[in-house]
């Protein structure tokens, strides 16, 4: 039905010897391919929103469904690693994930404030000048 061998390839990126040569924790990796997971998401959904919403509540509504299509493709994942001795995936897997979904949401928040700040700002020095 599905072709599950590109999680096997991925699973591959954790071998412990691999990443030593480079320097490179296991859960480094992880981190950075569940962030980009919860980017692509929010990249392909944010547009979907915006067509069907209105401005006011896009930002939030992609991010959560970003996050649950991202913890869909996770659990997934987690179903596929199941084994009859136990899981495949290392231990950290579900923190390292979680952690890389709330850590987006913070730098999406983080940047929309800066720029709703930097805007005000650059607002009251402009009437300052005038």
């Amino acid at each position: 039905m599905f072709n599950f061998s590109i999680i096997e390839s991925i699973f591959q990126w954790l071998d412990a010897d691999l990443l030593q040569i480079f320097g490179v924790k296991p859960w480094h990796v992880l981190f950075g391919l569940v962030f980009l997971l919860v980017t692509g998401c929010m990249w392909v959904i944010k547009p979907v929103l915006e067509w069907v919403l209105a401005k006011n509540w896009l930002i939030l509504l992609s991010y959560i469904n970003s996050l649950l299509i991202g913890f869909l493709f996770l659990q997934l994942i987690d179903r596929y690693a199941m084994g009859t001795e136990g899981s495949m995936l290392p231990h950290y897997f579900w923190s390292i994930s979680l952690l890389a979904m709330s850590t987006y949401g913070a730098c999406v928040v983080l940047v929309k404030s800066i720029r709703k700040v930097a805007a005000k700002i650059m607002k009251k020095n402009k009437n300052k000048v005038a």
